[in-house]
């Protein structure tokens, strides 16, 4: 009876529990393999979204305005950096000419536009001053040299009652100048969070097309592109030959000038259009292998990586040309 009732008495041998355990842990990194990769899956669709806002909403936004510019300078519509009151404000009154400038008013009391409040591009002088442009940029070209970020600054007559890029409302018929750039985004985690802003001046009482000064212009603005690491700016011009090109904010003031001194004298070459590209990265930083820190991205003329290769911050480019119609016509 004891031998019968021992013999009847079996468990799992070491070999069999050693399976067990092994097919345990299988199954335990499989199901661990398939949480991670849907947290970075995750990670990385929400990055998309966040980007995809950025570049088509943000950038539509800022081509509404920008598609305006020149408008209601029925006297002067061909486009230049002399053009009096001109859409692209790249000159600026000085104590010693308000000619031929493209932005004549004062800003303030009795004081004229700083050169950093201009369109401004790479290889232009960077201000010291908060909020006045400084060329911030999280990008590098192939021989790893920081590329400077560009500035526009631009200007048009309200054509409605409307709300100008920092939410104000301006009167039909009020002048309103618009100044693009990028500066420290306060709300990011690091000193290297930029955003894209728009400084615009505070919209008068009584509309005035052409004021004597502008308030409120060359203060921080409000920030119309979270987590943009390039602004990229190319003016679109003809020559007095017929020629068309596009140009560097800073190569076309040289060309304009080369116009200008040549023998016989030249017709600056006329602004038609302009192209704009940002460079826009996530908030958080993917994690995700199928992200390639060292990628490389075209805008406009330039070919540029991340200055951080050290994460996989998704990035993405996004380009738009707008044809200037109200610098089309011709002077009256």
């Amino acid at each position: 009876m004891n031998r019968s009732f021992l013999e009847k008495q079996q468990g799992f041998t070491l070999i069999e529990l050693m399976v067990a355990l092994a097919l345990g842990l299988i199954l335990v990194a499989a199901a661990t393999q398939l949480f991670i990769g849907g947290i970075l899956s995750s990670r990385l669709q929400k990055a998309n979204a966040e980007i995809q806002d950025s570049g088509i909403f943000g950038l539509d936004y800022i081509v509404r305005d920008i598609r305006l510019v020149n408008y209601g300078n029925i006297i002067n519509p061909q486009l230049n950096d002399t053009t009096p009151w001109g859409g692209i404000v790249l000159t600026g009154s000085t104590a010693t000419n308000n000619n031929n400038v493209n932005f004549v008013p004062n800003t303030g009391t009795n004081t004229y536009i700083a050169d950093a409040l201009l369109s401004r591009g790479a290889g232009d002088t960077v201000s010291t001053l908060n909020n006045q442009w400084k060329g911030l940029s999280n990008i590098q070209n192939s021989s790893n040299a920081t590329i400077q970020s560009d500035q526009l600054t631009i200007q048009f007559i309200a054509p409605s009652n409307m709300t100008n890029c920092e939410g104000a409302n301006v009167l039909a018929g009020d002048l309103v100048v618009e100044r693009y750039f990028l500066r420290l985004d306060n709300n990011g985690s690091s000193q290297q969070d930029y955003a894209l802003a728009c400084d615009a001046n505070t919209p008068s009482t009584t509309p005035t097309a052409q004021p004597t000064s502008v308030d409120g212009f060359g203060d921080a603005g409000q920030i119309i592109l979270p987590r943009i690491d390039h602004f990229h700016v190319l003016l679109g011009a003809k020559n007095a030959a017929g020629n068309f090109a596009y140009y560097t904010i800073p190569q076309y003031r040289v060309a304009a000038q080369a116009a200008r001194d040549a023998t016989p004298t030249q017709l600056a070459p006329r602004i038609l259009s302009i192209q704009i590209s940002v460079l826009a990265r996530s908030t958080n930083n993917a994690q995700n292998k199928a992200v390639d820190p060292n990628q490389t991205f075209v805008m406009l003329d330039q070919t540029v990586h991340a200055s951080d290769t050290s994460t996989r911050f998704l990035r993405r480019v996004y380009s738009t040309t707008i044809a200037l119609r109200n610098a089309m016509g011709e002077k009256l």
